[in-house]
């Protein structure tokens, strides 16, 4: 693993986005994507499978967002700077995967709103 560049500054950032989702879920704000297409964005659900595991309810977690999980990985791959392993090949076959899963569960979601 490479070590964390530029930590204060990611934190920043990570801030930031904590307050913007912290004013949204308090204030209603709807997510920009579904406002200005009238579709669900691919993270559409994510707050709500978060809450909702941290409730204990697996299951509706899944249902809102079947790749709530990753988030975790996410966040290691920005603090880590898209790199958790030394080899590119895993690096790229794990983005691969999460971009993949991302767009399944998007289709999974706009086929069911259209």
């Amino acid at each position: 693993m490479q070590p964390v560049r530029d930590l204060w500054k990611k934190c920043i950032i990570l801030g930031l986005l904590g307050l913007w989702l912290a004013a949204a879920v308090l204030f209603g704000r709807a997510c920009p994507f579904h406002s200005a297409t009238g579709l669900p964005c691919p993270g559409c659900g994510m707050t709500r499978a978060w809450l909702s595991l941290l409730r204990g309810d697996l299951t509706s977690a899944f249902r809102y967002h079947g790749m709530f999980w990753s988030l975790p990985v996410l966040l290691l791959l920005f603090f880590y700077d898209g790199r958790l392993f030394s080899r590119r090949w895993a690096n790229l076959l794990l983005w691969s995967l999460l971009l993949l899963g991302f767009l399944a569960n998007w289709g999974f979601h706009l086929s069911k709103t259209l």
